[in-house]
C-alpha cells in the first residue's frame, strides 16, 4: 500500500502539471485526492498496533535503498501531514480568486510537497530520509517563492533554503557517521551508540533537525516565510515542515539518546527557542507573525520533551504533536480569511471582527484556548503531561526543563490572549469582503477537532501510546486522562493560565512597536557575504588564463610525486615486449618534440593526430582493440574540433620568444616525468594479485558478456562511465555551440 500512495501522488502531480491550465482552480480540489486516500488509509491503521515496511533496493552491496515502515507514529504523522493536506487544499480552493495566476502550478507543488512529506515520514532507511528531507526543502523554496515577481518573496524563499538546505547537508555528515557506528541504515534496527564519531553524528543530526524545524539561531526563515500565501503557512510552516526536525529527534531519540551530547544540546536548542519565539510573538504587530513566532516556541517545546526520552517526556511529546497541528493549523487558516475578507493582517487596523466574523471568532476561541492548555481542549491535556513529564525527570533537568515548561506555557498563554483581544476584540470598524465557505468549513473543522480529542481521549490515548512506545522503546507508557484529579500538576496550570492571562491583557493594551528582524538581516548578510567572496574567489582563482592553469596543475602533480622518487626502484621495468613497440614510441616522441617546434596550425593538428594514432597502434600491439577504438574516436572528435575553429583562427600560432618556449617545455617536461614517477611506483609495489579470473568470471556469469572491458564498463562501473559520457556529451555541445555562435557573429546583419 505504500507504494501505490506514493505512485498515486506522483501520478496526480504529473496530471496536475500536464492538465492544470484547463483545471484552473479546480486543480486544488483534485490535488487533495492523494492525501485524502492516505489520511483514509492511516486513520483505519490508528490503534491496531501493525506495522507496513516496503522496500526497493538500489545497489544492494553498499545498503543503499528506499526503505519504508509505517508503524503506530507513521500513522499518526500520516492523519496530520494529509489529513491536515486535504483541508488545506480545500481551503485554498477558496483562499483564490478564480483568476488568480499560478493556481494550477500551486496546486502541483503543494501535491509534491505532500508527497515529500509523506516519503520523510515514513522512510526507515537514513538515505530514504534524506532524500525526501532535500525534497521538502526545494518544493517549499517553490511556495514560499510562489510569488515569482514579489522581491520579498524570492528573499524568503532564498533565505529559507539556504539555512534548511545548508541543514541538510550538515545532517547527511551526521547520517554517515552514526550508520558507520550502528552498521545498518535501518533507524528501526539501530541500537543505542557509543563512542565519539557517533557523538559528533549526533551533534550533526540535532543540527541538521533544529534547521528545519527554525529552532534557535536558525529560526530566521520560518518568521521570512509568513510571506507566502496563508495555504503555505498553515501547511509547511505549522503542521508538516516544520515537524520534520522533530520527528527527526524523535525518531533517532532511541539511537542517540544515551550519547552525551544529545539531550544538552537538545534541551539548549528547544529551551532557547521557547522563550525567544514567545517573545517575538508577544511583540509583533501582524497576525500572521504572531502565529510564526508561536510555532518556533513550541516546536521549542518538542524539541526539548523529545531530547529528554523519557516514556512520559515522549507521551508528552507526541500529544503536543498533534495537539499542536490541530491548533495552529486552524489559526493560520482564520488569520487567511481575515487576510483576504479584510485586507489586512495588522492586529491595529483590525476591529469588531468578533461580532462581524461570528464563525472565525469560535474557530479562533477553540483553536487559542487548546494552544493556551485551557481544558476542554487537546491542549490542555498536552500541557498536563508536559508538566508531569518535566518535574519528573532526574536531578538539575529537572529544574531546567520543568521552569522552560512552565514559564514557556504562561507565555504561550499570554501571547494567546494577547492575539484573540488584539484580533478580535475593539478597534477600528473594518471592512470586509464576502464571506467564502470554502474558507470557514476547513478551519472550523481543525478547531472542532481539539474538542472532539479531548472527548474522545480513550481511543486518543491508546493511538498516543502506541506511538511513544515505539519512540521510547518503552515496555509501556501511562494512559492521558481527560482529569487528572488534585495534583500538583494542575495546580500548576491553573496558575500557568492565570498569570498567562494577567501579562497578555497587559500586553496587549500596550502599542509597542514593530521590532526589527535583526536575524533575518544578519541572515540575509551572510549570504550575500558568501555569494560575494566566492564571486572575488572565482575572479581570482578562474581567471581564465591557460598557462597558468597547466602550471598549477602540473605543480601539484609534481610535488604529489616527490614522496614516490625512487619507491619503487627500476628492477621490474624493461625495454620492450618487441622492436616494433620500440619504434611507435620514437614516433610518438619525435611527434611531441615536432608539436613544440610547429608554427602552423594545420602543421600542430597534424602532430597531435599522428601522436594519438600511434598511441591507438600502441593499443593494438599490446592485445587492447577496445582502447585503440576509443583513441581512434578520440582522434576523430578533436580532428572535428580542429577543423571548426581553424576557420575563425590565424594559419600560424603568435610568436613568441625562445624563453616563454623553453618554459613552455620545462612544465611540459615536469608533468610528464611526475606522471612517470608514479606510474613506476605504482607498478612497482603492487598490493594484490590482479583478480582477472574473478573479473572474467563475474563478466560472464553476472554481466552477461564475454568482453571483460565492455562488461566493466556498462556494468561493473556503469555509473562513472555514464558520467563520462554525459562529460563529453557536454563538451561536444558546448562546441558545437560555440561553432555556431561565431558562425552567427560572421553573418551580416539583413
Amino acid at each position: 500500500m505504500i507504494f501505490s500512495l506514493l505512485a498515486l501522488h506522483i501520478a496526480v502531480c504529473v496530471l496536475l502539471v500536464a492538465t492544470g491550465r484547463r483545471l484552473g482552480r479546480n486543480s486544488l480540489l483534485v490535488g487533495a485526492v492523494p492525501p485524502a486516500a492516505a489520511a483514509v488509509w492511516a486513520a483505519t491503521r490508528l490503534g491496531a498496533g501493525r506495522t507496513e515496511a516496503a522496500d526497493l533496493s538500489w545497489v544492494e552491496g553498499l545498503d543503499l535503498a528506499l526503505a519504508f515502515r509505517v508503524d503506530a507514529f507513521g500513522d499518526i504523522m500520516t492523519v496530520i501531514v494529509s489529513g491536515i493536506g486535504v483541508a488545506v487544499f480545500v481551503y485554498a480552493h477558496g483562499y483564490f480568486a478564480p483568476e488568480a495566476e499560478g493556481t494550477p502550478r500551486f496546486a502541483a507543488t503543494l501535491l509534491a510537497f505532500s508527497t515529500a512529506m509523506l516519503g520523510l515520514v515514513w522512510s526507515d532507511s537514513v538515505w530514504s530520509l534524506f532524500v525526501f528531507w532535500e525534497l521538502t526543502s526545494v518544493t517549499s523554496f517553490l511556495l514560499v517563492g510562489h510569488k515569482r515577481t514579489a522581491p520579498a518573496a524570492v528573499a524568503a524563499a532564498r533565505q529559507a533554503l539556504m539555512i534548511t538546505a545548508g541543514g541538510g547537508l550538515v545532517l547527511l555528515a551526521g547520517l554517515l557517521l552514526v550508520t558507520d557506528s550502528a552498521g545498518t541504515t535501518l533507524i528501526s534496527e539501530m541500537p543505542p551508540l557509543d563512542g565519539t564519531a557517533a557523538g559528533v553524528g549526533a551533534v550533526l543530526v540535532m543540527v541538521g533537525a533544529a534547521t528545519k524545524s527554525a529552532q534557535i539561531p536558525f529560526h530566521s526563515w520560518l518568521p521570512g516565510a509568513m510571506i507566502a500565501p496563508t495555504p503555505v503557512s498553515a501547511y509547511l510552516h505549522s503542521a508538516t515542515m516544520v515537524k520534520a526536525g522533530v520527528v527527526l529527534v524523535a525518531v533517532m531519540g532511541p539511537a542517540l539518546g544515551s550519547l552525551a551530547p544529545w539531550r544538552p544540546l537538545g534541551f539548549a536548542f528547544g529551551i532557547a527557542s521557547v522563550f525567544w519565539g514567545a517573545i517575538g510573538a508577544l511583540r509583533h504587530r501582524d497576525a500572521k507573525l504572531i502565529l510564526a513566532w508561536g510555532t518556533v516556541s513550541q516546536l521549542g517545546m518538542l524539541i526539548t520533551l523529545f531530547s529528554a526520552g523519557t516514556p512520559k517526556a515522549v507521551l508528552a511529546a507526541v500529544t503536543l504533536l498533534v495537539a499542536h497541528a490541530l491548533f495552529k493549523g486552524a489559526l493560520f487558516l482564520v488569520v487567511g480569511e481575515i487576510d483576504v475578507r479584510a485586507g489586512t493582517r495588522n492586529i491595529d487596523e483590525l476591529g469588531g471582527l468578533a461580532r462581524r466574523m461570528p464563525t472565525a471568532f469560535a474557530v479562533a476561541v477553540l483553536a487559542g484556548l487548546s494552544m493556551a492548555g485551557a481544558p476542554p481542549l487537546l491542549g490542555f491535556i498536552a500541557k498536563e503531561e508536559a508538566v508531569k513529564a518535566a518535574i519528573n525527570l532526574d536531578g538539575a533537568e529537572a529544574w531546567i526543563v520543568g521552569f522552560a515548561v512552565i514559564a514557556g506555557s504562561v507565555l504561550t498563554v499570554a501571547y494567546t490572549v494577547r492575539f484573540l483581544v488584539a484580533v478580535f476584540g475593539a478597534g477600528p470598524a473594518t471592512t470586509l469582503a464576502m464571506r467564502r465557505a470554502a474558507m470557514s468549513v476547513p478551519a472550523a473543522v481543525l478547531g472542532l477537532a481539539g474538542v472532539a480529542g479531548y472527548a474522545a481521549l480513550g481511543q486518543l490515548s491508546d493511538v498516543v501510546g502506541s506511538a511513544a512506545t515505539r519512540l521510547s522503546r518503552a515496555g509501556e507508557v501511562a494512559d492521558l486522562h481527560r482529569w487528572p484529579g488534585l495534583t500538583l500538576e494542575l495546580w500548576i496550570s491553573a496558575g500557568v493560565l492565570a498569570l498567562g492571562t494577567v501579562v497578555g491583557l497587559v500586553v496587549s493594551r500596550r502599542p509597542g512597536r514593530v521590532p526589527v528582524g535583526y536575524a533575518a538581516r544578519w541572515t540575509d548578510a551572510s549570504i550575500d557575504g558568501v555569494i560575494t567572496f566566492g564571486r572575488a574567489a572565482c575572479a581570482r582563482i578562474q581567471h581564465g588564463s591557460l598557462p597558468v592553469y597547466l602550471v598549477t596543475m602540473v605543480a601539484t602533480a609534481a610535488v604529489a610525486a616527490i614522496p614516490f622518487v625512487g619507491a619503487g626502484g627500476l628492477g621490474h621495468l624493461f625495454a620492450w615486449h618487441s622492436p616494433l613497440q620500440a619504434a611507435l614510441a620514437l614516433t610518438v616522441i619525435g611527434a611531441a618534440i615536432a608539436l613544440a617546434f610547429v608554427g602552423s596550425r594545420v602543421a600542430a593538428g597534424l602532430a597531435l593526430g599522428a601522436s594519438g594514432i600511434t598511441m591507438a597502434a600502441l593499443f593494438v600491439v599490446h592485445g587492447a582493440a577496445d582502447l585503440a577504438l576509443t583513441q581512434l574516436l578520440v582522434e576523430a572528435a578533436v580532428v572535428v574540433g580542429f577543423v571548426l575553429a581553424f576557420g575563425h583562427l590565424s594559419r600560424s600560432f603568435p610568436k613568441v620568444g625562445l624563453r616563454w618556449k623553453t618554459a613552455r617545455m620545462a612544465v611540459a617536461g615536469a608533468g610528464g616525468v611526475a606522471v612517470m614517477v608514479g606510474l613506476v611506483a605504482a607498478s612497482g609495489d603492487p598490493r594484490a594479485a590482479p583478480p582477472l579470473a574473478e573479473m572474467a568470471s563475474a563478466s560472464l556469469d553476472e554481466g552477461g558478456g564475454r568482453n571483460v572491458v565492455n562488461v566493466i564498463l556498462t556494468d561493473i562501473r556503469a555509473l562513472d562511465t555514464l558520467g563520462e559520457v554525459l562529460v563529453l556529451a557536454t563538451v561536444a555541445l558546448g562546441v558545437v555551440a560555440l561553432a555556431r555562435a561565431s558562425n552567427g557573429a560572421e553573418r551580416p546583419s539583413p
